[in-house]
């Protein structure tokens, strides 16, 4: 080998990040949770599957009950629908609202490329609407 070639398979090895297999695995996870919601959208517009979650978490319960009897839940509120830059113009945020607040950006902060996989789910499933 001249010298050349081993700079070539060098440079090839630095920029190596996987193999073919490995990258198709990450886009199938990806993929296969989008199909998963696409197919769940339509599960829960039709009435098949129910729109509502439970959380079973006592002191989760009542931080949450405790905020709403203080009237607080705005004050907790605003701030979620700053940092997921969510303006509705409503200054009112009922316990509900709080939650899902909640959960959509802890699962942005912490996986956000699954967040990324649900808004392309969403846009698949609206367009599939047509």
């Amino acid at each position: 080998m001249t010298e050349t070639d081993d700079e070539l398979k060098e440079l090839r090895e630095q920029t190596d990040v996987g193999t073919r297999a490995e990258a198709e695995t990450t886009d199938d996870g990806a993929s296969e949770l989008e199909d998963a919601i696409v197919t769940l959208l339509s599960e829960v517009q039709s009435g098949d599957v129910s729109k509502t979650l439970s959380v079973r978490d006592e002191q989760l319960a009542a931080l949450i009950r405790g905020l709403e009897e203080t009237e607080s839940l705005d004050d907790v509120g605003a701030p979620l629908k700053e940092a997921l830059g969510r303006d509705d113009g409503e200054d009112v945020t009922d316990r509900s609202e709080l939650l899902r607040l909640a959960v959509r950006l802890g699962i942005q902060e912490a996986a956000p490329e699954v967040v990324e996989t649900a808004r392309d789910a969403n846009a698949r499933h609206a367009s599939e609407q047509f």
